[in-house]
């Protein structure tokens, strides 16, 4: 900092000894002035003696979490991924868990769990939050640990774990240190080690010099107001098939509803919102009112959805409005969230202590998507038009069921603050029947009176748009001045006048000749330029005639020349409204008597009010950017570019003018939504309006964004660099992580390169500005010294080809990320390698690495001298000879009295950066739900033996490590009776299938099996008749084991079985209907453990996982005895042959004895008669008989399946 010491000495030094300064070429140059740059020349050459090499911040491969002493904290700006450093940590703790394999008679099984807990610093605080983490790499759900953020403020406690095991008093609170405590963090899933763990971190640097999102908003309105289950505060998900469900609202990367995350994110990024209003929408069907009618909608007719099925107003899917469709197929909207879901999301809302105003919203599914204001009648003022907004309103799928269904929904909810009978339905409100009376209105009024019954403790009322709340100016000639909704804000069941505020706040232009710009203001986002507009400009103190006029800028003042009540016509001018009464003037004529509003009588509440994120958002905050609606529009002379910094200037500027008037209650910010940031918008396969973030007025993901001014200023401050001007710079930054020791000038280096800024003394403090904002001073070409100019080109060929540009990518967790420019002609063995530890996007990494390719590669350079008429100038100035192109100063020096100048061609600036980029879409987190859980009284199978009870096999996908198979006499009474820890295969029918063959090969019949989940294999026919490929089929028989020799993939996920052998181990063949089960016998099935006490008794089964038990009878079809076989008659005697499971199956062992107890029972006509018991395999064929039937009976008493001859 040599140069600014020596400065600071030759000005005092100048101003003494020329107090009156020197005229030189016509300029008066201080004496102050001459002497300081006189100091610049010393504290150059001292600083440069000095100045040591200067080794910025580095882009590291990995954010590494360690544990060192004397290790730097990291500073953050905006969102990056850092690593941390563990700050404290417990013992590891050991869990042992002892538990029986089954429930009864199982062997003991002792587990050992493993667990840590630690406390790990993320940086300087204070920080806004804790974004995501990763663990080893891979992203890492932090819903399903005991975790808590500190942000790092000075006011933080000591964290109570910590305290609880160092003591009382002895641990420290970390103040000024943001760190995350994890309790008792599991290690199995790391291999019982400490994971290596690295966490996304947002911070502003705190005391910036303009107020932020966080500081100003303080109400938001809860949107989008669409989507079955958006609201939801519990995981959804849809069957797709069984054992594969699909979380329908969990996107975020954690398991939990995406409701819950982003109502976190809300109390994180606008910490002053102590009020919302949550919009629930219903769909409009034609803009034509008479015709109009409001349905709950659904995205899809074909949805199962655990744990509840959709239902609005007892309107279940089945029979629900199916929303329409784009060229694509996709739904157009998403649908009316649940009943259920509402009533959650308010409740949840209401325990965290915010304010609900319930907000029912009306969307048009209708022709080009219009805008609910543009539904209106077929004419005005006719007895017709009284009959078509009555069937609007009271029709069967009218606006007051739409609305009275909404007041239900909250009243069973436990209540809100606020109720809103909808709003800026401007086409209806101003419709006149024969009479000239508003029917709209007066349904209005009946319909706050109904809900102020139904809902008596919250507040009641209308969201006026803002051209709609007050007068009405009929462009019909009749002169007529009309107060349509003083009705209704004048009924004693209406709390507050609501408005939808969204006039225009700027009439900016390109360029310097526009009138505003001449009014000395500096940009569409000047501060004081916004201030101006909230009372003041469009709306207030003129207007447009038309669109000719406002390209002319014709501005024709707004002006009550008869009655001086300029608020009638001042749409802006709220307070105006609200303080005086209002007199309708029919023909123009004022009448005596005012209408019922009295001044002040209520206060207001502005229901929207907000910006979009985009060029000159100001000119008409009130358009959207949305490609699939008619409505879609950018403001008025706006290039269409991201401009998030405007939006925050915007909302700083008016938010806190409306806090301090008394006349308004609250002032809403649109908009919030309810699905997480940044799942939501880069999802776009789940959402299809994710694209419209980028220049909508969401909130979402804005607050974090650090603007380049703060970042600058605090570095310089950090660095003892206290007086810096930095109100000349512009953008924001989306990520800079310092984690070392650094001069200021190395830690500003980065950002000078990626964002185009200069660095210049001025009056004794450095002075921060945009490369392309110096002043450009015209000078002819005779006021150069004698030597002149001297222009050098660089030569093409000797210019580098290429830049390497190495920067964090956004887009990929933040890993190194590499962007190339490439210059046609360069020496291709010249490579300009730069690293940029910021986080960039890919398409603004390659913007940089193209803007420094041309800085080195492109313009010529110029050495000139001048006289002191130059002192005026600075680095970054431009300096014009003639009608020459404009020369950018990089360096001076002073020589006595010539000033010597280093320029350069100037070229394109760097782009400015003034809207950030969401970073990488988290990956979804397994949700685990129900599982096709497969209860099987089987045949005998030997492989299976270990206790009485039935089969059980289990499919999920995601699988969730181990199934625990509860049962139980009652739902509420269930024990575990098994543990399956592998998927099996289970598949379904595709087809019908008979009863098939048994004892021989069925070689025609085959199995089409539709099986998702697992994969079948042929084998050999030898290796079947040793008992491979074994399976369970469901039959109406029972449960028949089958083998197939041949499995063939015949369709995604469908097999073609063939080469079976039906009826095995003693099953029956039966036929198989289209969805009937197969399970394929292997280890992943497990028998459950019962007592015999349970054998014929219905119980109730289910996963631990299922939401649902489901009931079944368990007969223990395995004790029974095998049909017999070769069952004929030969004269007068039955013979056969007895199967079981104990008589050997090869044929290199003897035969087993053929003897047992038998019933046999014979029909002699009129059905099968007594039944004869045997212990011979033969008894004798009685007279007369028709039909034999015979079956073993087992050592229980109970008979096998009969067989008949």
């Amino acid at each position: 900092m040599a140069q600014i010491v020596f400065s600071s000495v030759g000005q005092a030094i100048g101003q003494q000894a020329l107090p009156q300064g020197l005229n030189l070429l016509g300029r008066q140059l201080s004496g102050a002035a001459i002497g300081k740059s006189l100091g610049n020349l010393a504290g150059q050459a001292v600083g440069a003696y000095f100045a040591p090499a200067q080794e910025g911040p580095r882009v590291k491969s990995l954010p590494v979490m360690e544990a060192r002493e004397g290790a730097g904290l990291p500073s953050v700006y905006g969102r990056m991924r850092v690593g941390g450093q563990v700050i404290w940590a417990a013992r590891f703790r050991e869990t042992k868990t002892t538990r029986r394999a089954g429930s009864k008679g199982g062997p003991k099984v002792t587990e050992y769990d493993y667990s840590v807990s630690f406390a790990v610093a993320l940086g300087e605080g204070p920080i806004l939050g804790m974004r995501r983490a990763w663990a080893n790499g891979e992203a890492f759900d932090l819903s399903g640990v005991v975790h808590r953020v500190y942000p790092g403020d000075e006011t933080q406690a000591p964290d109570p774990l910590i305290e609880l095991i160092e003591g009382t008093g002895k641990a420290p609170a970390y103040c000024g240190t943001a760190y995350v405590v994890f309790e008792d963090l599991p290690l199995e899933a790391f291999g019982n080690r400490l994971p290596q763990l690295s966490f996304e971190v947002e911070r502003v640097p705190p005391g910036g010099a303009e107020p932020g999102l966080s500081d100003v908003v303080t109400a938001v309105n809860i949107i989008p107001a669409s989507g079955e289950f958006v609201y939801a505060t519990e995981i959804v998900r849809e069957q797709v098939f069984a054992g594969k469900e699909r979380a329908l609202n969990a996107w975020s990367g954690e398991a939990r509803a995406d409701f819950l995350v982003s109502l976190d994110q809300l109390e994180t990024d606008l910490p002053k919102v102590s009020r919302v209003a949550l919009t629930v929408g219903w769909f409009g069907t034609d803009v034509a009112a008479g015709a109009c009618e409001i349905h709950p909608g659904v995205e899809v007719r074909e949805r199962v959805t655990v744990p509840y099925a959709w239902t609005v107003a007892d309107v279940a899917r089945e029979n629900a409005y199916v929303i329409s469709r784009d060229g694509g197929g996709n739904p157009n909207y998403g649908g009316t969230p649940a009943d259920r879901c509402v009533i959650g999301a308010i409740r949840e809302m209401n325990a965290r202590g915010l304010s609900v105003t319930l907000s029912p919203f009306l969307f048009m599914d209708a022709d080009g998507f219009p805008w609910r204001g543009r539904i209106g009648v077929s004419a005005d003022g006719t007895a017709s038009a009284r009959g078509e907004i009555d069937a609007f309103v009271n029709g069967a799928n009218g606006f007051r069921r739409f609305m009275l269904h909404h007041a239900q929904l909250a009243a069973e909810a436990g209540g809100v603050d606020a109720f809103l009978i909808g709003s800026e339905m401007v086409g209806l409100t101003r419709v006149r029947d024969e009479t000239g009376a508003f029917p709209f209105v007066d349904a209005l009024v009946a319909l706050a009176a109904e809900v102020k019954a139904m809902l008596p403790g919250a507040d009641v009322s209308y969201g006026a748009n803002w051209t709609e709340y007050g007068a009405y100016v009929p462009e019909d000639g009749s002169g007529d001045v009309l107060f349509p909704l003083d009705a209704l804000w004048a009924s004693a069941d209406v709390d507050f006048v609501g408005v939808d505020w969204y006039p225009p706040l700027g009439d900016w232009r390109e360029g310097a000749a526009h009138l505003d710009a001449q009014a000395g203001f500096a940009a569409a986002d000047d501060p004081a330029y916004l201030a101006s507009q909230i009372a003041g400009g469009e709306a207030y103190d003129w207007y447009y005639a038309d669109e000719a006029a406002r390209e002319a800028q014709a501005r024709t003042p707004i002006n009550d020349s008869a009655h001086g009540e300029h608020f009638v016509f001042r749409q802006k001018d709220i307070a105006g409204w609200a303080g005086h009464f209002h007199h309708v003037r029919p023909g123009g004529v004022r009448e005596a008597v005012p209408t019922g509003w009295v001044p002040g009588m209520k206060p207001v509440r502005l229901m929207e009010i907000g910006f979009a994120a985009v060029d000159k958002g100001g000119n008409a905050p009130n358009v959207f950017y949305d490609p699939k609606s008619s409505e879609s529009a950018l403001p008025p002379y706006s290039s269409g570019a991201r401009d998030e910094v405007f939006q925050r200037r915007a909302l700083a500027a008016v938010l806190p003018h409306w806090e301090a008037e008394p006349l308004v209650e609250a002032a809403f910010v649109w908009a919030w939504d309810g699905r997480p940031f940044p799942a939501w918008p880069l999802k776009e396969a789940v959402w299809s309006d994710g694209g419209n973030w980028a220049r909508g007025h969401w909130l979402n993901g804005r607050s974090g964004l650090a603007p380049l001014a703060d970042v600058v200023a605090d570095i310089c401050a950090r660095g003892g660099v206290e007086d810096v001007d930095v109100s000349g710079l512009d953008g924001v930054v989306e990520g800079y992580g310092l984690d070392g020791v650094h001069s200021v000038r190395a830690a500003l280096e980065p950002l000078k390169l990626a964002y185009g800024f200069d660095c210049v003394e001025r009056d004794g403090a450095l002075a921060f500005r945009m490369v392309d904002e110096g002043a450009v001073l015209d000078m002819a070409a005779d006021a150069l010294v004698e030597t002149g100019a001297q222009r050098t080109r660089g030569l093409l060929d000797k210019a580098p080809a290429r830049v390497r540009l190495t920067h964090v990518d956004l887009e990929t967790n933040y890993q190194p990320g590499l962007a190339e420019a490439r210059l046609a002609g360069g020496d291709p063995r010249l490579v300009q390698d730069v690293s940029l530890p910021l986080a960039l996007g890919a398409s603004r990494a390659e913007a940089v690495a193209g803007a420094l390719l041309e800085a080195a590669a492109h313009g010529e350079s110029l050495t000139c001298e001048l006289p002191l008429s130059a002192l005026a100038l600075e680095p970054g100035d431009g300096v014009r000879f003639g009608s020459g192109p404009v020369w950018r100063i990089r360096d001076m020096v002073d020589r006595g009295g010539v000033r010597t100048l280093t320029c350069r061609e100037e070229l394109t600036a760097m782009p400015r950066v003034r809207a950030g980029q969401a970073s990488s879409a988290p990956p979804e987190a397994p949700v685990f739900g129900g599982v096709d859980l497969v209860i099987m009284d089987a045949p005998h199978l030997p492989e299976y033996d270990g206790g009485t009870g039935p089969l059980l096999a289990a499919w999920a996908d995601p699988w969730p490590g181990e199934v625990v198979v509860l049962a139980g006499l009652a739902e509420d009474a269930l024990g575990e009776v098994a543990r399956l820890d592998r998927p099996a295969v289970i598949g379904r029918l595709t087809e019908d299938c008979g009863a098939g063959l048994v004892g021989r090969w069925d070689r025609a019949g085959a199995l089409n099996v539709f099986c998702p989940g697992g994969e079948f294999a042929s084998l050999p026919d030898g290796q079947v008749l040793s008992g491979g490929n074994a399976a369970l089929l469901e039959t109406d028989a029972g449960w028949e084991c089958v083998q197939f020799q041949m499995a063939e993939l015949v369709a995604p996920d469908i097999w073609q079985l063939t080469g079976l052998l039906r009826g095995q181990r003693g099953s029956l063949p039966g036929a198989a209907e289209t969805g009937a089960r197969l399970v394929l016998l292997d280890t992943a099935l497990a028998r459950a453990s019962l007592g015999a006490e349970t054998l014929g008794v219905e119980m109730m089964w289910k996963a631990v996982t299922d939401d649902a038990a489901t009931a079944l009878i368990f007969d223990d079809q395995a004790g029974l005895s095998w049909p017999v076989a070769h069952l004929r008659r030969t004269g007068d005697v039955l013979s056969w042959t007895r199967r079981g499971a104990d008589v050997p199956q090869s044929w290199a062992l003897p035969e087993a004895e053929n003897a047992g107890r038998f019933a046999a029972e014979f029909d002699m006509g009129n059905g099968f008669g007594a039944r004869a018991l045997v212990d011979t395999s033969w008894t004798e064929w009685p007279e007369g008989a028709i039909v034999a039937r015979v079956a073993e009976m087992g050592p229980d008493g109970r008979l096998g399946p009969w067989r008949s001859l």
